[in-house]
């Protein structure tokens, strides 16, 4: 499962919101805390149901590469607070 993270500057730090989960949102000082605080909050955030999804998906794909919970940053400018 892939997830997509807007981020924002703000005051010379970081914050981000995950557009595939609804209030999931984390904040960091730099953008590798940032990611660290984004896996965080999603996990969090998960409900048991979408991670017994996400193993069920993993053991499938026993045989194919998959990613599984990756986090990608919305390119472009970041978008202004």
């Amino acid at each position: 499962m892939e997830f997509h993270a807007t981020v924002h500057e703000e005051n010379g730090s970081y914050w981000a919101e995950v557009q595939e989960l609804p209030g999931c949102f984390a904040s960091g000082k730099d953008m590798n805390e940032l990611e660290e605080a984004l896996i965080e909050a999603i996990n969090m955030c998960l409900t048991e149901k979408e991670h017994a999804q996400i193993l069920a998906d993993v053991q499938a794909a026993a045989n194919r590469t998959m990613r599984v919970g990756e986090i990608t940053l919305a390119t472009g400018p970041l978008v202004p607070a």
